[in-house]
């Protein structure tokens, strides 16, 4: 995720009451704090400029983490037009991040207000009570505009505890002026991009055909899935059943390990400048990434025609990619409820999802994205559902964070030929059960 690495984490939570003039985001006055009831946070959805500071004419400082600083740079006038009371403090926090450094900064006041994370951070987030509850009004509204897959991934018995701003696949893009100047189609399957391949690769001159992040847990997943993987069983909800040291994952690590010949380049050299920038700039006909890269390849673009399209077959099998969604979140120890509430709301609103997409090519969690100008007529967008409709959302296990890192060895080590498949899952599954201890 996106994306990356995935790459992506936020948080919204609970609130403390007012006490001083000027408070800025989360209290930064040296004070412990502690989250307010549920009770008391989820009520208060309907507030606004309600704190102290509002009533005296200053303005409210909202800290805001995000994770791209160009959609910061646009999002942040635009909600300080909308919403004259507040004012935004931005700071750069990687998504994936953020719920582990609201839980340390949240109770010593230096936390966000604020924040976005992909939607598996949400299970462990909302166990440990670092999000704040939004109340039946809010709630009633991402019921009716949002996705009801993506719903689910905010919502814990009858509340929400975040709103989902983006979904997301994997997909594959393609450069279709370096295919059609070689003589070939854009694949449909890894046989045919293999025999491609061979034909266009000259590893003295740096040129491969495909290029992908050959040590991410996040993007490999694909070549599990085609081999028969279910991760946490067939519903993706069953925690006994992670499945990593089975005859499934040998074989989808065994064809992975394949696609060495064809890109013979260390996984620490796969990373965002040598595959996206590389792509962007019309030197790669094929890479596997997310909407994300959207932004980029449309930035540096020299006047190459390209596309995106579904992950090719593998041995006859269409791959399922994991499917995300990107939630902005309140943390549970903002100082400022009812200005939060009006950021987030901000964030979800029709204005504010056209800023992501516009900037960051992000694909609005929405039921009906015809509201959002120039997202159903987006032929890339269009590549990356069209991905969507055969894949799995990441599950919102709590187990999921002690998934990552053993699955990204296992990628990293069977690359690098420092294990065999077998040996890789083996470890894998073990390295995750060690880390599932050490969660306890």
């Amino acid at each position: 995720m996106g994306g990356i690495e995935m790459k992506k984490l936020l948080s919204i939570g609970l609130v403390a009451s007012l006490s001083l003039t000027g408070l800025v985001a989360c209290g930064n006055d040296g004070n412990t704090n502690t989250p307010s009831s549920t009770s008391d946070a989820g009520e208060q959805g309907g507030q606004t400029g309600s704190s102290e500071s509002t009533a005296n004419g200053d303005k409210v400082e909202i800290k805001l983490w995000l994770d791209d600083d160009d959609f910061a740079a646009a999002i942040e006038p635009a909600i300080e037009e909308a919403l004259p009371n507040i004012d935004i403090i931005y700071e750069k926090v990687g998504s994936v991040d953020a719920r582990k450094k609201l839980a340390l900064d949240g109770p010593a006041g230096f936390g966000a207000d604020l924040f976005i994370q992909p939607h598996d951070g949400m299970s462990d987030s909302i166990q440990s009570q670092i999000l704040l509850p939004l109340g039946s009004e809010i709630g009633a509204n991402i019921e009716e505009r949002f996705l009801e897959g993506s719903v689910g991934t905010v919502k814990s018995g009858d509340n929400y505890y975040g709103i989902p701003i983006a979904t997301e696949s994997i997909a594959l893009f393609y450069n279709k002026t370096l295919l059609e100047e070689n003589g070939f189609e854009v694949a449909t399957t890894f046989e045919e991009l293999i025999e491609q391949a061979k034909q266009y690769n000259d590893a003295a001159a740096n040129k491969f055909l495909f290029r992908f992040d050959a040590g991410n847990s996040y993007t490999m997943h694909p070549f599990l899935t085609s081999a028969g993987f279910e991760l946490y069983g067939p519903n993706h909800d069953d925690a006994s059943q992670v499945n990593l040291n089975t005859p499934e994952v040998v074989k989808g690590l065994t064809f992975y390990q394949s696609l060495k010949e064809i890109l013979p380049v260390p996984y620490a050299d796969l990373n965002w400048d040598s595959i996206e920038v590389e792509f962007a700039k019309g030197n790669v006909p094929y890479i596997i990434t997310g909407p994300w890269s959207i932004a980029e390849v449309r930035n540096q673009n020299t006047g190459f025609e390209w596309g995106v399209t579904t992950i090719p077959t593998i041995n006859g099998v269409q791959p399922e990619t994991f499917s995300g969604n990107i939630i902005a979140c309140i943390s549970a120890y903002t100082q400022h409820v009812a200005e939060s509430k009006q950021v987030l709301e901000f964030l979800a609103s029709e204005e504010g999802l056209k800023i992501l997409y516009d900037v960051k090519g992000s694909i609005p969690a929405l039921k009906d994205n015809s509201v959002i100008e120039g997202v159903l007529e987006d032929p890339y967008v269009s590549g990356i559902l069209a991905q969507a409709e055969f894949s799995q959302p990441m599950p919102i296990l709590p187990e999921m964070s002690s998934y990552w890192g053993p699955v990204e060895t296992m990628y990293r080590s069977v690359w690098e030929g420092l294990a065999t498949p077998e040996q890789a899952a083996e470890k894998a599954l073990a390295d995750y059960n060690a880390a599932l201890e050490l969660a306890q």
